[in-house]
């Protein structure tokens, strides 16, 4: 999409004067609010804390986090908005040096929203120098173990895949396992490195796909407030998940099918998310062919080399069989989603919490395979459909069927909405991307702020609190877009 009509194109000058502009204000709010406040120096020593054991869970800090972020997303968008008013191939470098000078500060803040960087830390202290697998025997059963006390799950196996196991052992390995800082601030980097990865993918593939959109659309995932704060602050895994995810998408659209196998494999054996992209991608690659028994050959070797890779990463760790049952040991954990509000309410009407669970579970999972279906069909009918028949995936998901949902889940569709032809896509992640940081406050300080309203009904109230401030406007906006008209609406979820 081009510039509105009737709207005069801003100077480049005064385009960059601009930009320049917001990013020192964003960069002041981020090192007065988050960086300052919260610096990894001071805390590290205290690890394992949060954000609200920082703050003593007083009312101003959680007001500050809310009030930072809201002028933090009000300068996103305006951003945004001049980068489409002005689709400048010159804007490109500016911007991506700029999301950079954003990411790089706020690497020195302690991360303060999750523990799972510590997490990281553990598990490739135990692989590299004890030669142990972390997805068999949890961290806090190794004899010697340096780090593992620093760890809120360290009695339990990770869930991630066995290419982060090698990832997080390099990085303890060049790090070393006498400090604990030192090896925060190397993850960091290699979450800042995927960082810096996505947004360079994503500019590429919008300049093959929808080039005027290319300068908005590396601000819109380079510059977003919650990518920001989950990759330079927490330090994710998802960003290296989505690095490898979205370098699948750039060979898919160059053609590459076995290439792109392979990068998409490697992305779920970080993390097991972007599974189902394999199958949507390798699809459309397929159907893509004119040729009918070529078509075929590419499914067959595109499936076949997918398990030859899984296999040579789970062969290439210790005991290697027992880690492929890892994956099931947090699958009955429930966080605040629809799926959870489901399970309360059949407790409430006197069910058992498991039997609660599992036929929410066996719903939820219904209802995503269906929806799955419906994103292959479409990409069978037309294989260019395939990147918006992702986005429209993920959202689903996210937005109605994962029972064990995080914040920094949402940074998986900033990414991909990044990539939409349409408006509605970063206005819909956009949304969901600010309405989420709210749900840090509503756990961190109000679930202690009123623990009889929070805990009333086995934690429904702090569900309700939470899903209702974070998915409500996400809801409302997707109802408003299939309330548009029949056309309208056809070309939003066709991607057209």
């Amino acid at each position: 999409m081009g510039r509105p009509p009737g709207r005069k194109e801003p100077s480049f000058r005064r385009t960059v004067v601009l930009l320049c502009l917001l990013f020192a204000l964003s960069l002041a709010l981020y090192i007065g609010s988050i960086i300052l406040p919260y610096d990894i120096f001071t805390h590290v020593s205290r690890t394992p804390i949060s954000m609200p054991e920082i703050a003593d869970r007083k009312p101003l800090p959680a007001v500050l986090f809310l009030a930072t972020f809201a002028a933090l997303f009000g300068l996103y968008a305006i951003a945004y908005r001049i980068c489409r008013l002005r689709p400048a191939r010159e804007l490109a470098p500016l911007v991506l040096l700029l999301g950079l000078g954003l990411a790089l500060p706020l690497c020195l803040t302690y991360p303060i929203g999750a523990g799972d960087v510590v997490d990281y830390v553990t598990h490739g202290e135990e692989l590299a120098y004890f030669g142990q697998n972390p997805l068999v025997i949890p961290p806090a059963h190794v004899e010697g173990a340096r780090f593992a006390a620093y760890s809120a799950f360290r009695y339990i196996s990770p869930n991630y895949g066995p290419l982060w196991m090698h990832v997080s052992a390099l990085v303890v390995w060049a790090m070393g396992n006498q400090s604990l800082l030192l090896n925060l601030l190397g993850f960091k980097a290699v979450a800042v490195f995927s960082y810096l990865t996505q947004a360079v993918l994503i500019y590429l593939i919008l300049r093959r796909r929808e080039p005027e959109l290319a300068p908005a659309g590396l601000l819109f995932f380079a510059w977003n407030p919650l990518i920001l704060y989950e990759f330079a602050v927490n330090g994710h895994n998802d960003a290296t998940m989505m690095a490898l995810a979205l370098l699948g998408i750039l060979l898919w659209e160059l053609e590459r099918p076995l290439l792109m196998t392979v990068a998409l494999t490697l992305s779920f054996l970080i993390k097991i998310p972007t599974a189902p992209l394999l199958l949507l991608f390798l699809l459309a690659a397929a159907r893509a062919r004119s040729d009918r028994p070529l078509s075929f050959k590419t499914l067959v070797s595109g499936g076949l080399l997918a398990l030859a890779v899984v296999g040579l990463a789970y062969l290439s760790l210790p005991d290697p069989l027992p880690a492929l049952t890892n994956l099931s040991q947090r699958s009955d954990l429930f966080t605040h989603s629809l799926p959870t509000i489901a399970s309360l309410l059949l407790r409430m009407a006197g069910w058992e919490r498991e039997a609660a669970q599992q036929a929410v579970r066996l719903a939820a999972l219904a209802a995503l395979g269906g929806w799955y279906g419906i994103c292959l069909l479409s990409t069978w009918i037309k294989p260019a459909r395939a990147l918006q028949n992702a986005y429209l995936f993920v959202l689903f998901l996210l937005l109605f069927t994962t029972p064990w949902f995080q914040p920094w889940y949402v940074t998986w569709l900033v990414a991909l909405a990044a990539l939409q032809p349409t408006a509605s896509a970063p206005a819909q992640a956009g949304l969901f991307s600010m309405t989420v940081m709210v749900s840090y406050v509503i756990y961190g300080f109000v679930w202690f702020w009123i623990p009889h309203i929070a805990n009333w009904e086995n934690t429904l109230g702090i569900n309700l609190m939470a899903v209702s401030t974070t998915f409500l406007l996400p809801w409302a906006y997707s109802a408003w877009l299939l309330g548009k008209p029949r056309l309208f609406r056809f070309r939003v979820i066709c991607g057209r």
